[in-house]
């Protein structure tokens, strides 16, 4: 399909909803079922046992941002920072080693300062146009390199497949700020990125009235933010 067919359909399951073709706004907390056996049957295959997992509404929207970014699954988050912390605490634990881009929206930055060093986790902070150097700042125990290209304000691009290849190479994982994007004109995990993070917030939502964020995984990666997501 082409791209605008897919942003209109996506997600959808007219026929699954009485012929309706948008999902309805489900307002839940406790979901109930029938049986103890039906509850143990679902517990672990289907995201709806409680609304903090999900429910209907978020999981047609997080199959319909997972279409637009070509991932293997989307989490939803309350923000783009939101986004941003679940994916970096995902993919480390005390004693790793982070690289994140010198042009990061600023909240990362603070994240990454305030909050990952005082659980361990190592940080540097590198020029995001000189993969060469990025190369030499890699150590034995990094676990991911975190990109924003174009940069948050001064707008630096990075060469993303170079950065890929280079992970790659390392096993290290690759993960990437692509809200300017808004995963329409960019699709970083076409090109070998573990996960993209957006501030849905802004070009998703449009209106300035939502406040969201989401993480896009590949298959290595998606079971692990979303069950992170639900640990949080």
């Amino acid at each position: 399909m082409k791209e605008k067919t897919v942003l209109t359909k996506a997600g959808l399951k007219p026929h699954e909803n009485h012929g309706i073709v948008n999902p309805p706004v489900y307002h839940a907390s406790t979901i109930l079922f029938a049986t103890l056996d039906q509850f143990e049957g679902q517990e672990g295959e289907k995201p709806f046992t409680y609304a903090r997992k999900g429910t209907p509404t978020s999981q047609a929207f997080e199959a319909a941002v997972a279409a637009l970014e070509q991932g293997a699954g989307c989490v939803s988050t309350p923000s783009g920072l939101a986004a941003i912390t679940l994916a970096l605490q995902a993919v480390t634990q005390a004693g790793d080693h982070v690289l994140i881009a010198d042009n990061a929206y600023p909240p990362t930055r603070i994240f990454a300062d305030k909050i990952l060093k005082k659980f361990a986790v190592e940080v540097t902070y590198y020029d995001p146009t000189d993969v060469q150097k990025l190369a030499e700042l890699c150590q034995k125990n990094t676990r991911a390199i975190w990109m924003e290209s174009p940069g948050s304000h001064s707008f630096e691009m990075t060469d993303v497949p170079a950065v890929v290849a280079l992970a790659k190479d390392r096993n290290i994982l690759t993960l990437i700020d692509n809200t300017w994007s808004g995963g329409y004109f960019f699709k970083p995990l076409t090109l070998g990125v573990d996960i993209s993070v957006q501030a849905a917030t802004k070009y998703i939502a449009g209106h300035s009235d939502v406040m969201m964020g989401v993480v896009t995984c590949n298959d290595k990666t998606h079971k692990r933010v979303r069950q992170t997501a639900h640990n949080l």
